[in-house]
C-alpha cells in the first residue's frame, strides 16, 4: 500500500499540487491575520497551536466546535479557511479523478506502465493464441492467478483492449519493453513477424533483464524454420538457456510456458519421426484378448516399439489417450500410436492372457 500511494502522489505531480497549496497557504495566512486582529485577546483561538488545530479541523469540514471565533473579523477569516479548504478538496479530488481515467485509458491503449512481478510476456502473438495459451494455463495451479501481458506489434493493436480481464496490452515501441515489465518476468515467449525480427527482439529482451541483475528469467522463441541452424546458434549465443519452439501451435507454446525445458521433449519427438522412427497406428485384433497397460508397453518395447496413446477402438475417428489410468487395461478390438522404424505387426499370441 504505501508503495502504491508514492505511485500515485509521483503520478499526480507537483503542478496537480500547486494551486491546492496556494490556496490553503493564503487561507492560513488570512485566516490567522484576521483572528490575530479581530478576536478577544484572551481568546484560546489566538494561541498558534490552537489556530493550526482550528486550521486543520475547519479547512477538512470537520468542524468539531471546540474552537471558534466569535468576532465578525475571525469569522470571516473562518469562513476563508472553510471556503479555502472546500475548494482545495475539490480540485485534489477533481484532478485524481482525471488521474485515474488517464491510467485507465493508458492501460486499455497499451501505453501505461504496469508494475506486474513474476508475470508472463508473450511478444508479437496473435490476439486468438494469446487468448488460446491463457486458456491452457489457467487450469494449472501454479498459473492460476498469473498475470499475463501481451505486447502486440504497432499496428496490430487498434483501439483499446478486447479483452481486460484476461490480459494486459502494450504497445512495441522504444519503451515497450521495459512497460511491459520482461525484466520481471517469469516467462517471456517472443514470436516475431520473422525469424531473424525474434533474434532481435529476444536480444534486447535478455539485455534488459542482464541490466535489472534478475535470474531465471525463462526465455522462449517461436521459430517458423527451425531448420536453419544459423538461427539456433545466434540465440544460443544470446543466452544458451533460451527454449526454441518449432511449432507455431498454441498448445505448444502453453505446455512450455508451464513446463520449462520440455521444448527439448518436443524437439526429440520430432527429430526421431524424422529420423529415427514413424508414427503408425495399430489396431489389435478384436479376439486378441486383455492386458494392462503395462504390459503392453513392455511387449512393444521388446518389438522395437514405443507406446504412445491407447485409442478407444478400430473407428477412424477413434480418440486416443495419452496418459494411462490408474489399472487401466487394454483388449482386442482398440488401437494403439506407437513409434517404430517400419510398421509393426506384433504377435499378439505371444502375449500371456490376464
Amino acid at each position: 500500500m504505501p508503495a502504491l500511494m508514492l505511485r500515485v502522489l509521483q503520478s499526480l505531480g507537483a503542478t496537480a499540487w500547486r494551486v491546492p497549496a496556494i490556496v490553503m497557504t493564503a487561507a492560513l495566512v488570512l485566516g490567522w491575520t484576521l483572528i490575530r486582529l479581530f478576536e478577544p485577546a484572551d481568546a484560546e483561538i489566538r494561541d498558534p497551536l490552537n489556530y493550526l488545530w482550528y486550521f486543520f479541523v475547519s479547512g477538512t469540514t470537520t468542524g468539531y466546535g471546540d474552537l471558534f471565533p466569535v468576532s465578525a473579523g475571525g469569522r470571516i477569516g473562518g469562513v476563508l479557511i472553510v471556503g479555502a479548504g472546500l475548494s482545495a478538496g475539490l480540485m485534489l479530488f477533481a484532478e485524481l479523478t482525471l488521474w485515474m481515467a488517464r491510467g485507465r485509458t493508458l492501460k486499455a491503449n497499451g501505453m501505461a506502465r504496469l508494475h506486474h512481478e513474476d508475470h508472463v510476456v508473450v511478444i508479437g502473438y496473435e490476439r486468438e493464441m494469446v487468448r488460446h495459451v491463457i486458456a491452457q494455463l489457467r487450469p494449472d495451479p501454479k498459473y492460476r492467478r498469473t498475470p499475463v501481458v501481451a505486447v502486440f506489434w504497432e499496428g496490430e493493436l487498434a483501439g483499446e483492449n478486447p479483452d481486460p480481464a484476461e490480459y494486459d496490452v502494450v504497445r512495441y515501441d522504444e519503451t515497450g519493453l521495459e512497460r511491459a515489465g520482461v525484466d520481471r518476468a517469469r516467462t517471456v515467449f517472443v514470436h516475431g513477424r520473422t525469424d531473424d525480427e525474434t533474434i532481435r527482439v529476444m536480444l534486447a529482451v535478455t539485455a534488459r533483464s542482464r541490466e535489472s541483475g534478475r535470474d531465471g528469467v525463462h526465455f522462449v522463441a517461436g521459430l517458423r524454420d527451425s531448420h536453419r541452424p544459423e538461427l539456433r546458434e545466434a540465440l544460443r549465443l544470446i543466452d544458451p538457456d533460451i527454449e526454441t519452439v518449432d511449432l507455431d501451435d498454441y498448445t505448444v507454446v502453453a505446455d512450455v510456458i508451464r513446463n520449462p525445458g520440455v521444448a527439448a521433449v518436443y524437439s526429440n519427438m520430432a527429430s526421431t519421426l524424422d529420423s529415427d522412427g514413424s508414427l503408425f497406428r495399430v489396431d489389435i485384433p478384436e479376439d486378441a484378448g486383455e492386458w494392462t497397460r503395462m504390459d503392453v508397453a513392455v511387449f512393444l518395447l521388446r518389438q522395437g516399439c514405443t507406446l504412445l496413446a491407447v485409442g478407444e477402438s478400430h473407428r477412424p475417428n477413434a480418440r486416443f489417450r495419452l496418459l494411462g489410468e490408474p489399472d487401466e487395461r487394454v483388449a482386442g478390438g482398440q488401437s494403439l500410436a506407437v513409434v517404430a522404424r517400419e510398421r509393426p505387426e506384433p504377435p499378439w499370441h505371444r502375449l500371456t492372457l490376464t
